[in-house]
């Protein structure tokens, strides 16, 4: 089975951003994938709201990351968080394929015009090894 690293928002809205993130792992694992899901594993037993305990929990994420076959990334809001393990996945060169909010691909060759694709987020897909 192809292990997936599940990239999406927490901060903010962590509510509502925990139930985006076990939809995106539902459909994933229904799919016939692994999905590796670090922002609902690791606020189990790390305080989200102490630095020192968050930056452990991404640097253990960055290491199931390494592990993985592929990086989805699920919205057009990409956080602090997001950005840095797309760095990641961009150093590591890791395959990423990009997802909207409601699990449809985000076709890669009409993104220049694609008006939901700020500049920000252009900005952070940069130079990653994007899957079609």
């Amino acid at each position: 089975m192809r292990k997936v690293f599940i990239c999406s928002p927490y901060r903010g809205d962590i509510k509502g951003n925990t139930e985006k993130a076990k939809f995106y792992a539902t459909v994933s694992a229904k799919a016939g994938s692994v999905p590796i899901a670090p922002h609902l594993y690791f606020p189990q037993f790390l305080d989200e709201h102490s630095s020192t305990e968050r930056m452990t929990g991404i640097e253990m994420g960055l290491e199931l990351m390494d592990t993985c076959d592929e990086v989805r990334v699920f919205g057009f809001n990409i956080t602090e968080g997001m950005k840095f393990e797309l760095d990641h996945a961009r150093e590591k060169h890791i395959p990423v394929r990009l997802y909207d909010e409601d699990m449809n691909v985000v076709n890669v060759r009409t993104l220049p015009v694609d008006d939901r694709a700020t500049s920000e987020y252009r900005r952070a897909i940069k130079g990653l090894r994007l899957i079609k």
